[in-house]
């Protein structure tokens, strides 16, 4: 069961993801997509660096303690990330906001499919057929 916790902060995350998409494309209608890639990670790195800084000493022991994999991980995760924001971003600057955001939103398929290969989770029809359902709404929205 999903605690109300995290309902929260994941109905506060789809909120946030709605509403980049749309400032995201308004900027996209004065700037290039790639100065728009490069100003999003700049500001982002800034905030980023505060964050680190702020919580840095008492995750310091943690991080030590957990030893290089998961920072090596978290670097990857950034690394890719950062690697689909600009695909985002370019695609975004093709195209219509309300076709490239739901064609986006695909990616719960990958999850699935990766989530059985490198996290062992088990599959369920229900799964399957919750991520196929998703996908093929993201369809109806996006054509």
């Amino acid at each position: 069961m999903i605690s109300a916790a995290t309902l929260t902060f994941l109905t506060l995350f789809v909120v946030a993801m709605g509403a980049a998409a749309i400032l995201d494309k308004l900027a996209l209608g004065r700037l290039g997509a790639n100065e728009v890639f490069v100003v999003r990670m700049g500001v982002n790195a800034a905030i980023c660096l505060l964050l680190f800084l702020a919580g840095w000493l008492p995750a310091k022991a943690a991080v030590a303690q957990a030893g290089k994999v998961p920072v090596a991980l978290i670097t990857l995760s950034l690394v890719v990330t950062m690697g689909g924001v600009f695909c985002y971003i370019k695609a975004l600057s093709g195209a219509e906001a309300s076709k490239v955001i739901p064609l986006s939103s695909v990616y719960p398929l990958v999850t699935f499919l990766l989530a059985l290969a490198f996290l062992g989770e088990r599959f369920s029809l229900a799964k399957l057929a919750g991520t196929v359902l998703i996908c093929a709404g993201v369809g109806l929205l996006a054509f």
